[in-house]
């Protein structure tokens, strides 16, 4: 996407085959497990009734998409960031591994989940080629992300969106991270400041995007989701077209995070036997192959939003 920074732009597609062996490549993604082919969601599943989730649709240009609307002001609720593992190289450059979204909201047991940060990432061998963004590779920030008050991450590439311990929230740069911070997870710019849209947003290229966005003055968090990259089924916006919706939902300041084919929305879904987390929208990385599928891209950090009743019945989120 172009508006990246350059030292995190990532190529958006899995890897480059010839034609000719395009084919073998998706029958092989189905068979070990790699790719899935599901149809878009149509329905939300099974929520708790502590926050709000409505489909996001448009005609024109086509669009479709999730938005989770959460009362901030809500006791029982919980913000943290899950992280995909642990640190690979120790005081090396690399911080966490990639893991999909839904994988992280269900080993730190979020109720919902969204990629946030740009990142970059490497193979632990080093060896170029093969799919990316693998569970497993390298991977790095490239902004400020903070959980439970410890800093994951300390580059400043980006503007980030902070929560306090009462889940206050604020978007905008830091030059010094306040006291009683609690969370913090970073994207590459504002793109609504003061119920109107910033300066000089692109209009032009259309990604799936993900936006956080604060409204109600304060007390209600917003989280868009909108799938792109497939004409029949969502086009995508542009930052411009991105803030206008943010602000149509209530907005009054508001961050893109990482888009593309990081662009997820997970919920946990309760059933008899036990609980699963679902990607409720279709990701975009698959859309260069023959078929079009959907496949999750592993990321390194989510934020995820849990209910609980206090706070020591929460379940810690992993390291």
């Amino acid at each position: 996407m172009n508006s990246e920074p350059d030292s995190c732009r990532f190529v958006q597609i899995y890897g480059f085959f010839p034609p000719c062996l395009r084919a073998s490549v998706v029958i092989l993604l189905l068979l070990t497990g790699l790719a899935r082919a599901e149809a878009p969601a149509t329905q939300p599943a099974t929520l708790p009734t502590t926050y709000k989730l409505e489909k996001f649709e448009r005609s024109t240009p086509k669009l479709q998409g999730w938005v989770a609307r959460i009362d901030l002001t809500d006791p029982k609720l919980q913000i943290a960031v899950g992280t995909g593992g642990p640190d690979p190289d120790g005081n090396g450059m690399w911080e966490t591994i990639l893991a999909p979204t839904s994988t992280i909201a269900k080993a730190n047991n979020f109720d919902l989940a969204i990629n946030t940060v740009f990142f970059m990432n490497k193979k632990p061998d080093d060896k170029e080629g093969g799919l990316k963004y693998q569970s497993g590779d390298f991977a790095a920030s490239c902004g400020l992300v903070m959980t439970g008050g410890k800093m994951l991450a300390l580059r400043r590439d980006g503007v980030p969106i902070l929560f306090d311990k009462q889940n206050r929230a604020s978007i905008g740069s830091l030059n010094v991270i306040p006291q009683g911070a609690n969370v913090i997870v970073s994207g590459n710019q504002q793109i609504v400041f003061r119920g109107q849209p910033v300066a000089k947003l692109d209009t032009a290229e259309r990604h799936p995007r993900t936006a956080i966005g604060i409204a109600d003055q304060g007390k209600t968090l917003v989280l868009l989701v909108i799938d792109g990259r497939r004409e029949a089924w969502s086009v995508g916006m542009s930052s411009q077209e991105l803030a206008v919706a943010m602000i149509e939902l209530g907005c009054q300041s508001a961050l893109n995070l990482d888009g593309g084919g990081s662009s997820t929305m997970v919920v946990r879904k309760p059933t008899p036997q036990s609980d699963a987390w679902k990607v409720i929208n279709t990701p975009s990385d698959g859309s260069t192959f023959p078929l079009p599928l959907s496949i999750e891209r592993s990321v390194p950090y989510v934020l995820g939003f849990r209910w609980v009743a206090n706070e020591t019945s929460a379940t810690q989120p992993v390291p």
